[in-house]
């Protein structure tokens, strides 16, 4: 595993350790149907917190245990915004 993946996995640790920290980490597992939604970050669905659980962080450490090929781009920062800005509480 190169130096780059090492960091990745070290950043989406922290990232649960944050979740965790701020009660935000849950120990119930959104329903299938909830997670099948095809819409971006699952936003009719889920949570904010609950994507970064049970799909982005599993989603990020499967590539980087395969040594899968990166995405290009990820959004989530300007979700973050858009959520901040229509006045929901988001988590730094």
């Amino acid at each position: 595993m190169d130096q780059q993946s090492v960091e990745i996995i070290d950043a989406l640790n922290q990232l649960e350790v944050g979740l965790r920290d701020l009660g935000l980490w849950s120990d119930e597992r959104p329903t299938a149907e909830a997670l099948a939604s095809t819409l971006p970050f699952c936003y009719d669905t889920l949570e904010l917190e609950q994507w970064l659980q049970f799909v982005f962080l599993g989603r990020m450490r499967e590539i980087l245990e395969q040594d899968d090929r990166l995405p290009d781009s990820c959004a989530i920062y300007p979700y973050i915004e858009m959520l901040s800005g229509a006045g929901k509480t988001v988590h730094p």
